[in-house]
């Protein structure tokens, strides 16, 4: 009796315990070390060399294939996803922000109004893309976090607070000390790559809580931290 409930509960096991298979690829070739996370259940996996990876998945979760190289996607789990192999194509990040035109001027660099500048460029591109700024609703329905609807009355798990792209978009354009001089001068962040340092930075998910005046060289020393390991990542490419 003993081995035949043994034997049944690993029959059980063997029915509940589901995963999404597939193959990741850009243009002809596939990569590997991609991460895939799933939101509903916090579990995270990797492609291997041939871009195979694997993923514990219910019907309904949320996964989310992201990188600060490729343009994020999203997959709600579906009956078919847990059946066959899935085949993800991913799209390389092109900069999104209007072309700004520089041109020698005899006049002295003016850091306010360089600010202002910087914060009304990745306003407009805020409202124009808000969607990579903003992360997929965790509960596993993206438009239920736009389109206002019939919501059950879940209670809410106490979260930590983390700092998004939108922040440090936000702090950089509008602060006098954390701005596009102390980005190009300081850390040595070129111009051109400030957006894919910020994903950079909210990859860290840094606590919201250092933003908060007192917390100023906490930050200050994170953002540093950061940024060095992020000039070694795109030397080393």
């Amino acid at each position: 009796m003993r081995i035949f409930i043994i034997l049944f509960l690993i029959g059980i096991q063997s029915l509940t315990a589901q995963e999404v298979r597939g193959i990741v690829y850009e243009s002809d070739e596939r990569v590997s070390d991609f991460e895939i996370v799933n939101l509903n259940s916090g579990i995270s996996s990797t492609t291997n060399q041939e871009g195979y990876f694997s993923i514990p998945s219910d019907l309904g979760d949320t996964l989310v294939f992201n990188s600060i190289q490729f343009e994020q996607q999203i997959l709600i789990v579906e009956e078919n996803n847990l059946q066959a192999t899935l085949v993800i194509e991913l799209k390389k990040i092109v900069n999104l922000l209007d072309q700004v035109n520089i041109s020698s001027s005899p006049k002295a660099f003016d850091v306010k109004t360089a600010n202002k500048e910087l914060k009304e460029t990745f306003q407009t591109d805020l409202e124009k893309n808000w969607f990579i700024y903003y992360p997929p609703n965790p509960k596993g329905n993206l438009l239920a976090s736009i389109i206002p609807g019939n919501k059950k009355s879940i209670p809410k798990k106490s979260e930590i607070r983390i700092i998004h792209l939108s922040d440090y978009v936000e702090l950089f354009a509008s602060d006098d000390t954390l701005n596009c001089e102390y980005l190009k001068n300081s850390l040595e962040i070129p111009e051109n790559r400030c957006n894919l340092f910020f994903g950079y930075l909210e990859s860290k998910s840094l606590n919201y809580e250092l933003l908060d005046p007192s917390r100023r060289l906490d930050l200050i020393q994170k953002i540093y931290e950061a940024s060095e390991e992020y000039i070694v990542m795109q030397e080393s490419k």
